[in-house]
């Protein structure tokens, strides 16, 4: 009977081993990553909010520093030197692991918007903005769009966070 047992114990140890799981680092997103040259990880930013573009199949999350954030949440207009905000876009894909679901895929664009103050002294805000495009994360120069951009950056409403 004891002989039994132990059979029955390494039976059941050895068909709960067998598994079709994927190793941990093959669910890794690899595609959506931010390149580690861009030095996102240290910014220290923090999710604002995100958004879905169901027309152009992209998702984009708005990340921002503390007074960044805090602007937000204030609803307040006035953008004081110091504030970060980058919105990063991503293509969608498909979920393999579930139906229906869609995911951040290849990196599409990083758009960052740093206000400091003038060098005259004269209390300006001055908005820098920049964007960079595809997985490597080139420079855009075109500078035709910028001031949409912009406006429709500082517009995000930021998520209800408890």
């Amino acid at each position: 009977m004891k002989a039994l047992y132990i059979s029955l114990t390494a039976i059941t140890l050895i068909v709960s081993a067998c598994n079709n799981r994927k190793p941990s680092d093959e669910l890794l997103n690899k595609k959506a990553a931010i390149p580690a040259s861009f030095h996102f990880d240290s910014a220290g930013l923090k999710v604002i909010t995100s958004s879905i573009n169901k027309k152009n199949r992209t998702m984009s999350t708005l990340y921002g520093n503390d007074l960044a954030l805090k602007t937000a949440v204030s609803g307040s207009e006035d953008y004081p030197a110091g504030e970060n905000l980058t919105l990063v876009t991503w293509k969608q894909q498909d979920d393999d692991s579930w139906f229906g679901a869609r995911i951040p895929g290849d990196l599409e664009s990083v758009e960052v918007i740093k206000t400091t103050n003038s060098t005259e002294g004269m209390g300006i805000t001055v908005i820098n903005y920049q964007k960079f495009e595809g997985h490597e994360l080139v420079i855009n120069p075109d500078t035709l769009h910028q001031q949409e951009r912009i406006k429709h950056i500082f517009a995000q409403k930021p998520s209800v966070m408890p």
